[in-house]
């Protein structure tokens, strides 16, 4: 019998269902039927218990509202402080989409207004967050997801139904990993998870260097025809950025992430475009890439186990690298094989997010990131970090001099605005002007939209006191170039946020070539410099550099401003942390690969592994490929 049709049968007699569908992981029942649309729920705990599937319960078509009536009771019963922006309805889905700024507000006490909201409309309410800070990025992934329904609707039945498709466990299962970036090498992130059944890409990122900008997708193991699913751990380049590039070059399937992802990744990859396009005059996608990901995305939140394929189930836990970020748990089989990816993962606190989560029942193999796995990785405790900032900044300040730090646009300047926002809150002295250039304005909105992502202690301060960081009155957007020659002739003393975090392109090169050559102004470097970058020379004391200059090409820069590195901000584990990471795992693997670290720090991290837990450790090269059961 057809797994649905056995879900009716087991539906309440009278809850005159129309259809059931699948949408995506997720099963959808329709009904005519109001209580049991309103209070059906409760009644199918035990069946959603069983089959372990998220079931929604949507009205059918012949019992909602007209739209018209139906917003202009939402309008009339949602207070006004709610913030409501935008109502929008789709039909195909049996959903009304409400775009407020207090969601709580919409929902009510206890859930009281939402519930009489439903009651008169009938209609199944999504509601979403609208951001404090204006993200035009959200708003065209929300777009583009809305505008799509039909298609998305289509869609997620097909991948639903797919993933019912030879249910239960192969007699001989198996399952291994082939490494097609980040091995012995930081960036480039892919690995393809394979079975009999399924094959799965775990992240698919752009290298760092031209040598080895894109993932080894010519092996014989990779076909994207066979392609079942794309997992983003994060929305960094090197772990998303040739995403777009599998749906150029024809992938029809899902990309599943956390929503945070999702829009980080949007913004990044646009960007992406647009550096390369003006670096090398071509990029290997184009933003129809970008749009049919969004098109084919899946949004999951953490702590919540979905069938990815037939063989396979995923649960995506905090992973405390930035917004969003996820380790992914792959259950293979039934109780076959318990795989753990961790991507990048922070296991320590930090003002931004809490660290890693722990509590898995069962590992029996992982993959660990090494980025600072080496024997000389010692990253010092956050409070040191953040009173070591500030210190450098308020001396720069007293000699009238402007701070420049270059951040990476997702993480680490979200990082820095919360220790400059909470330093001003307790010191109303403190009013030098924090100006945030390139793409961190817009990655900071984004932040805004998903603060139930952000640390316990973050959302106590937005939820309970009304205090959020992020829109701190000392926070300026650089909008313009003109904006930018203001900030670097003013005499003022002035707190400069900037991209590249390397120095390798964007708005940091402008205030370097003026900054730089005054010594009253400062640098300060909190994110790691790779090897070669025009941050890397000078955090290392080069004092001659040259630099891109439009009229002359390039030219020597003299670096007279003060250099300072403070330790402590990256969104990495050091090595202590790495290995205590394992070490408190509930459910210690019996297995470990190392992966996305240079060759030594993977080769030493693995020794170490080994030697304290007695687990089995591999560093695998580029290409290779290893059984995990």
């Amino acid at each position: 019998m057809n797994p649905l049709d056995e879900i009716k049968l087991r539906l309440p007699k009278n809850a005159e269902v129309t259809k059931i569908m699948y949408e995506g992981p997720n099963i959808v029942v329709y009904t005519k039927n109001t209580d049991f649309l309103l209070n059906g729920s409760s009644q199918i705990k035990e069946l959603i218990k069983e089959l372990r599937k998220r079931i929604n319960i949507r009205p059918d078509e012949s019992i909602v509202l007209d739209p018209e009536t139906s917003k202009k009771i939402i309008e009339e019963s949602v207070p006004e402080e709610a913030g409501v922006k935008e109502i929008l309805f789709e039909p195909d889905f049996g959903k009304v989409l409400i775009f407020a700024r207090k969601p709580g507000l919409v929902i009510g006490k206890d859930g009281e207004l939402l519930k009489k909201i439903r009651e008169k409309i009938k209609w199944a309410v999504e509601i979403h967050r609208i951001p404090t800070i204006e993200s035009h990025i959200v708003n065209k992934a929300r777009e583009i997801v809305h505008e799509e329904a039909k298609y998305r609707k289509t869609f997620l039945n097909k991948i639903g139904s797919k993933i019912q498709l030879s249910k239960g466990t192969s007699r001989e299962p198996w399952a291994r990993l082939s490494f097609l970036g980040a091995a012995r090498e930081v960036g480039r992130s892919a690995i393809l998870l394979q079975t009999k059944k399924s094959n799965v890409l775990l992240d698919c990122g752009t290298g760092m260097s031209s040598n080895s900008q894109y993932p080894a997708i010519d092996v014989p193991e990779f076909n994207i025809e066979e392609l079942d699913a794309v997992v983003i751990s994060h929305a960094h380049l090197d772990h998303s950025g040739f995403v777009p590039y599998l749906y150029e070059y024809g992938y029809k399937g899902p990309v599943y992430s956390t929503a945070p992802t999702r829009d980080l990744m949007t913004l990044l990859q646009l960007d992406y475009i647009d550096v390369m396009k003006k670096d090398t005059g071509k990029a290997p996608y184009t933003s129809k890439g970008v749009k049919e990901m969004l098109k084919h995305s899946i949004t999951l939140d953490y702590n919540e186990v979905f069938d990815l394929t037939p063989d396979m189930r995923l649960t995506f836990q905090n992973a405390g690298h930035i917004l969003g970020s996820a380790l992914s748990h792959i259950h293979i089989g039934e109780g076959f094989h318990n795989f753990l990816y961790t991507a990048d993962l922070k296991f320590g606190p930090t003002k931004l997010l809490e660290p890693a989560h722990l509590e898995f029942s069962r590992i029996e193999s992982m993959l660990l990131e090494s980025t600072y796995g080496g024997p000389q990785d010692f990253i010092p405790p956050k409070r040191e970090a953040d009173e070591e900032l500030i210190k450098v900044i308020t001396e720069t300040i007293k000699r009238k001099g402007k701070v420049v730090i270059p951040v990476f646009s997702v993480g680490r300047a979200q990082e820095v605005m919360v220790v400059l926002a909470e330093y001003a809150n307790n010191n109303p002295e403190f009013n030098t002007p924090v100006y945030l250039d390139g793409m961190i304005w817009d990655a900071t909105a984004i932040h805004t939209t998903y603060p139930e992502f952000l640390s316990r202690r973050l959302q106590k301060q937005i939820f309970h006191y009304g205090n959020n960081p992020f829109v701190s009155e000392i926070f300026n957007e650089v909008k313009s170039s003109t904006d930018r020659k203001n900030i670097i002739d003013s005499p003022e003393p002035a707190i400069i946020l900037t991209t590249s975090g390397m120095i390798t392109g964007g708005p940091v090169i402008e205030y370097m070539r003026h900054l730089a050559e005054d010594e009253k102004n400062t640098i300060i470097f909190i994110g790691f410099q790779a090897q070669g970058t025009l941050g890397s020379k000078i955090q290392k004391g080069w004092k001659d550099i040259p630099i891109p200059d439009k009229e002359l090409g390039n030219r020597v820069l003299r670096i007279n401003m003060e250099v300072k590195t403070v330790e402590g901000f990256s969104g990495h584990s050091d090595r202590n942390q790495l290995v205590g990471y394992v070490g408190k795992l509930k459910s210690r693997p019996k297995r470990i690969f190392i992966n996305h670290g240079e060759k030594s720090k993977s080769l030493n991290l693995a020794h170490t592994l080994h030697k304290i837990y007695n687990v089995e450790t591999y560093v695998p090269r580029l290409t290779d490929a290893s059984r995990i059961d």
